[in-house]
């Protein structure tokens, strides 16, 4: 099976490739293509910057749900022990 890091890898060597062939049969300057791949790259950054930040909200809101339902669970507990021992006195 493979791990993560060889997976990444070898994505990033093929990603590598790629760009250097498509820079050798590029049809516009050097100066236009690193400005475009540039521009691209940056575009993608703000991507995952949002994206991250979605992501993280969302975990979050699902983290702060969870206590809340954990919250009551444990007040419904003490609330069913508190019951029982005044049965009990």
């Amino acid at each position: 099976m493979n791990n993560g890091r060889g997976t990444i890898t070898v994505f990033m060597a093929g990603l590598g490739i790629g760009i250097g062939i498509g820079l050798l049969f590029a049809p516009v300057s050097g100066e236009d293509a690193r400005e475009w791949l540039a521009e691209s790259a940056e575009d993608r950054l703000k991507r995952i910057r949002r994206k991250g930040r979605r992501w993280v909200y969302q975990v979050q809101d699902v983290l702060d749900k969870s206590e809340d339902r954990v919250t009551k669970v444990l007040r419904t507990g003490k609330n069913a022990l508190d019951s029982v021992a005044a049965r009990l006195d």
